[in-house]
């Protein structure tokens, strides 16, 4: 596990719990955020200095803290949008890109009142040995290191408060991203309510030891990753408790490994196992940002955090991944099928917006499926990278998908959307060449 104990980090004593104090904090960062605005437009009418990226640096510095302070689902906005390229603009992105790894840990006496609260029990109890003292601390909770019985052990602790408050949080910071991405609520109810689902799986931590077991089953086979072992006697609702593994956080390794065959080996890892969750048991790890991976010292990956994770109606999934097919791609009547059942094309479309989606659908298809189509590929390619990076960048800047009729897509495609620009992402920064198993091609079915 990452070792952060030399490292400076904040303490928090107190999360407010309530919806009056939670509300509270939205309510004064939105008057901040609005004074920042109305200072901006100030200085620009009398003719004086202020630009637009300034605005969004202090407005995204008071936004981060408001979720630092709430964690949860506040946190968890900001650690998706920060990895979905075209949302935000680059000041917010930056800065929500720290939710990844960041955030400030809770005092001690929070933590052994969670103890108390949920095993019945003071850590020093139930452990030879506990430091109080969090070694990372993310969005719904926060790691600390422990022992027991001559085994290092890594202990997950949930923050108090947030699995009670997920759909009030949600309701809260909506209007402040809706405003920054311009679209209505109605037009994305349905995107948030799968956010909110899978935030709610997240938060129950006996969820997630149960999807933590059932996908080290699967990931046997898989050659170079490793899976910590889970201790259910000592976990609760909200406290995971599991070996510790002593690796590397992954982004270290991005940025200090010269070996590229080593890159390779990790590479290939993570993309086996993502493949293998997602083709052979339609499962799949839906956070996979470089914070929930490790590499040891003999060059094999560690997966950690099984809370988000999302399953694949069969349907789903063969109208998806059809799109890989280019007897489906190349035949209208075949690709308008899939198109449709994804919701990507609607029956009530116009000439305009049918011709609008059907280029656009084909173009993401045609760019986001390269990868799959060959036996082996780059991801270095900095021609593939830029061209998955601008199309984001495109439809943020198109005005046409900031209408309502817009607000498209099966919700099931988020955060398989999600999970494949990650592991693009990750790739990419590996510069690493991979071996694509196709056979699951064969196997769809439409």
């Amino acid at each position: 596990m990452p070792n952060d104990k030399d490292k400076e980090r904040k303490e928090q004593d107190k999360i407010p719990t309530s919806k009056v104090a939670r509300a509270s904090r939205v309510f004064r960062t939105s008057m901040k955020v609005g004074a920042n605005y109305i200072k901006h437009s100030a200085q620009n009418a009398l003719g004086g200095d202020s630009n637009e990226e300034a605005l969004n640096e202090k407005n995204a510095e008071e936004l981060f803290k408001l979720m630092s302070q709430l964690k949860g689902s506040a946190l968890k906005i900001a650690q998706m949008m920060s990895m979905d390229n075209g949302i935000l603009p680059r000041a917010y992105a930056e800065k929500f890109a720290l939710a990844q790894n960041s955030a400030m840990a809770l005092s001690g006496p929070l933590v052994m009142n969670t103890f108390q609260k949920y095993m019945g029990k003071s850590p020093n109890e139930l452990f030879d040995s506990f430091n109080v003292k969090a070694i990372y601390a993310a969005s719904i909770g926060q790691v600390h290191e422990a022992s027991k019985d001559g085994k290092k052990l890594a202990v997950k602790l949930q923050y108090p408060g947030v699995a009670e408050s997920i759909h009030s949080d949600i309701n809260l910071v909506k209007p402040l991203f809706l405003r920054f991405i311009g679209v209505k609520e109605k037009d994305v109810k349905h995107y948030f309510e799968e956010f909110e689902e899978r935030l709610n799986e997240e938060c129950d931590y006996v969820n997630e030891l149960n999807n933590a077991v059932q996908m080290t089953e699967w990931a046997r086979d898989i050659q170079n990753l490793i899976i910590p072992h889970y201790y259910k006697e000592l976990s609760a609702k909200k406290i995971l408790t599991m070996e510790w593994i002593d690796a590397q956080p992954l982004q270290k390794f991005i940025d200090t490994e010269t070996d590229q065959q080593k890159k390779n080996q990790i590479a290939q890892a993570l993309l086996d196992f993502l493949h293998t969750s997602i083709h052979q048991h339609r499962m799949f790890h839906a956070d996979p940002h470089p914070g929930n991976f490790l590499v040891t010292k003999d060059n094999q990956l560690v997966v950690l955090d099984f809370g988000c994770v999302k399953k694949i109606p069969e349907d789903f999934y063969n109208h998806y991944f059809a799109l890989v097919k280019d007897d489906v791609v190349n035949d209208e009547k075949k690709l308008r099928e899939c198109l449709v059942a994804l919701d990507m094309l609607r029956e009530s479309d116009d000439p305009h917006l049918d011709k609008l989606f059907f280029e656009t659908s084909l173009d993401i298809i045609r760019n986001f499926s390269t990868p799959m189509k060959s036996p082996t590929f780059y991801f270095g390619d900095q021609d593939f990278y830029d061209q998955l990076q601008s199309q984001g960048e495109e439809l943020f800047s198109n005005k046409e998908f900031r209408k309502p009729s817009a607000m498209r897509g099966s919700k099931h495609a988020i955060y398989l959307h999600r999970a494949f620009f990650g592991l693009y992402s990750i790739l990419y920064k590996l510069n690493a060449t991979v071996n694509i198993d196709q056979s699951f091609v064969d196997r769809i079915k439409i």
